[in-house]
């Protein structure tokens, strides 16, 4: 048996419902990288998004694209002398400043040709100047002028690229610590800070990322040392058992922040203040709100602490523990995502991320496994109450939700390690039967079944070669298992069908299956059953997938729009199907797709220049077919995108029309919810004139507040009138226009 981890449940600040063709974040927040304190708000920043927390009050607000951000990606924040517009420097070289009502973006940097990364390390204000610190150097903004008025770059020896970690401001001077040693230079009119010659240096060849400032002086820190400028220069004074990562000064004290612990420095007198245990991972940055300073980690989100006291609190808005996640699949109510698949194993300590759809909350799990935390979790499926999980390492795991999992069944067919005491699991799904289907990577058998109701174990080694290099396993609708090979051992899909022992592999040649790629992404089936694969040159369908085990040439349909391939050579990294048999596409490098039924129309194309997403590169895709929303991973981060097909039933329930009354200027549609299943809508003015014949996706239908010519109508009361096919099941509501 093994121990069972709840890493957090945070309802902090609970996800709200969003409406329909609406967008929400799911950003992790339990790196945090920086923290600065405003005179009204605390502003944090991890590595993808940025919240805000309210001095008084202590309530958590996030920053993003959907409230004016213009990027993702955070390098540095800072604050302006009023401590509160806050400044944005993101990895990319774009910038930000953000004011209590609005946000303007600096995109020099960001559009500035170069090879060279533009990212930003510290931000400071000076003299109504913002000066960024980064890899390019140093860049200053005007605020008076509006405009970037120098750029300090190639300040390195001899003039070549230096990357600036910290500044500081000393009189007429300004300091610098960079990857070589520190630089000052003076700031009066008439010095040419964009000459490296004028630029003084010390302690050239040592690497220094902080540098702050108390009454006894200039302080320094590189690596585990740290430094003070004396009279007689630049002269080591400390040691520290790990690495110092933030100086902060003030009149009497240096506040000298480590990877695990804060010290004070007051004179000679050196103490230390707070310690942080190895469960929250490393302390990344530190700011002092007295009585109180705030700890940036690395696993715990953001910690405030009292100096000399051992107790915490932790403040993060929900999400799941890590951005980058894989394999979202929904089940019972729930959105679930892990940290890691078979291409993509991390090391690290492994989790699942679940989002409840009910209560727009997340949870994180994590296990411990013989005293070691499982860092490969590759997939999770859920069979009523009881979760499976599948390690990499460690096969196929049972969690019933208490505190301890364990490896099921009893069966002398049994999944075994191999001789690196590897199980090289992959993936896990389950049939209608209930039964568990679990694949293996280069093993012999290579598929094995699950039956929870008995605890035991089946075995199958399928014919065809290539099925011991599975790494994902689909049931299609007629029971058969879609195979997914590894593309380094030939790729394609091995068919089987574990009652006649027959298989078959479907591969890019003509009559063995017609695939766009052998290299294959996902296997879903749609509403009419079926069989969609995704590779990475496109897709295709199988219309009758249970005949594609005869002896027969076989050869896969695809979609044509706009006279071509639907999406030939794109590398699609999943698709979901959504209510209305709808087709979503995720790509590797150009955003997310929605197509009609028979992809022939293009519904929606959401790219990072048009919808909040972080990155054109799709992860992964889970829908939640009752309320429509589409959660999309990728590696900057989770958005889900509300749609506009929900889940039916056979009668109307709860039938809803929003806005309602429609007020002037509105310019958006309305959305009718809890309609029966796909229903017909006939939309009347009071008089029985027609004004709209709609078709509902699941139970969900969208007015645009048009007539049948497009034209919009007037200020008046409409009648919808919402029906079955069969005209058996019928319901009328009321629209009012102002």
């Amino acid at each position: 048996m093994g121990a069972f981890w709840l890493i957090s449940q945070v309802i902090s600040l609970a996800q709200s419902a969003i409406p329909v063709l609406g967008w929400q974040t799911h950003f992790s927040y339990t790196h945090v990288k920086q923290v600065v304190v405003g005179s009204e708000a605390i502003f944090v920043a991890t590595e993808q998004a940025i919240f805000s927390i309210d001095r008084e009050e202590l309530s958590l607000t996030k920053l993003n694209k959907l409230t004016g951000l213009s990027d993702v990606g955070i390098g540095a924040i800072g604050l302006l002398s009023d401590e509160k517009t806050l400044v944005i420097g993101y990895k990319n070289g774009n910038i930000d400043l953000v004011g209590p009502s609005s946000v303007r973006n600096i995109n020099t940097v960001k559009n500035f040709q170069t090879t060279l990364s533009k990212k930003y390390h510290s931000i400071k204000a000076h003299n109504g100047n913002i000066y960024l610190a980064g890899d390019l150097g140093i860049i200053v903004y005007n605020l008076s002028r509006n405009e970037i008025s120098e750029a300090y770059q190639n300040l390195g020896q001899n003039g070549s690229p230096l990357a600036i970690y910290d500044l500081h401001f000393d009189n007429d001077s300004i300091y610098a610590a960079t990857a070589d040693g520190l630089l000052s230079a003076s700031l009066n009119n008439g010095t040419n800070r964009q000459d490296f010659n004028n630029w003084k240096r010390a302690l050239t060849g040592i690497g220094f990322e902080t540098i702050a400032e108390t009454n006894d002086g200039l302080f320094a820190g590189s690596e585990t040392d740290l430094f003070q400028k004396t009279s007689a220069g630049w002269q080591f004074t400390e040691n520290f058992p790990s690495t110092i990562v933030r100086l902060e000064g003030t009149n009497e004290e240096l506040w000298i922040t480590t990877h695990d612990r804060v010290y004070q420095l007051n004179g000679s007198q050196l103490t230390q203040s707070v310690a942080v245990s190895a469960s929250s991972g490393r302390v990344n940055y530190s700011a002092q709100n007295p009585p109180f300073i705030w700890l940036a980690t690395s696993q715990k989100g953001l910690l405030r602490a009292i100096p000399s006291q051992s107790d915490f609190e932790q403040f993060m808005p929900a999400g799941p523990m890590g951005d980058t996640l894989h394999n979202g699949q929904f089940n019972q109510g729930k959105i679930a995502f892990n940290s890691s698949s078979f291409n993509n194993r991390v090391s690290g300590q492994g989790f699942i991320g679940e989002f409840d759809v009910e209560t727009n909350l997340w949870a994180n799990y994590s296990f411990i496994w013989n005293n070691e935390p499982i860092q490969n979790i590759v997939d999770v499926e859920r069979i009523g109450e009881t979760s499976y999980v599948v390690s990499f390492e460690h096969g196929l795991l049972e969690w019933t939700g208490v505190n301890d999992v364990s490896q099921p069944g009893t069966s002398a067919q049994a999944p075994q390690p191999n001789a690196q005491n590897e199980y090289r699991a992959t993936a896990v799904t389950s049939d209608n039967n209930g039964l568990l289907w679990l694949t293996l990577h280069d093993r012999s058998p290579s598929l094995f079944s699950f039956n929870p109701s008995t605890n035991t174990w089946q075995s199958y080694t399928p014919p065809h070669d290539l099925a011991r290099y599975a790494i994902d396993v689909f049931v299609g609708p007629t029971g058969l298992k879609w195979l997914t090979i590894d593309p380094d051992f030939g790729g394609g899909i091995v068919v089987y069908d574990d009652e006649s022992g027959r298989s078959r592999h479907l591969n890019l040649n003509g009559g063995q299956g017609g695939l766009p790629s052998n290299e294959i992404t996902s296997i879903y089936s749609d509403n009419d059953l079926f069989v969609w694969v995704t590779t990475s040159q496109g897709m295709a369908f199988f219309t009758n997938p249970g005949a594609v085990l005869n002896n027969q040439s076989l050869t896969a349909s695809i979609p044509i729009y706009q006279n071509r391939l639907l999406l030939r050579n794109e590398y699609i990294t999943d698709m979901v199907v959504d209510p209305a048999n709808r087709k979503w596409f995720a790509t590797r490098s150009n955003g997310l797709w929605l197509f009609s039924e028979s992809g022939d129309e293009l519904i929606y194309h959401f790219t990072i220049n048009n919808s909040p997403l972080p990155s054109n590169h799709i992860v992964s895709l889970a829908l939640a077919p009752q309320t429509g929303e589409l959660f999309i991973a990728t590696p900057l981060g989770m958005v889900s995108f509300r749609g506009d097909a929900t889940l039916g039933t056979d009668r109307h329930e709860d039938v809803v029309a929003y806005p309602n009354p429609v007020k002037p200027g509105f310019e958006g549609s309305v959305v009718i919810e809890g309609l029966v299943n796909n229903a017909f809508l006939k939309i009347t003015d009071v008089s029985g004139k027609l004004v709209k014949n709609l078709r509902a996706n699941g139970s969900t239908a969208i007015w645009d507040v048009r007539d049948v010519n497009g034209t919009r109508v007037k200020t008046g009361v409409y009648l919808v009138f919402s029906t079955n096919e069969l005209g058996t099941e019928t319901y009328v509501t009321k629209i009012v226009v102002i």
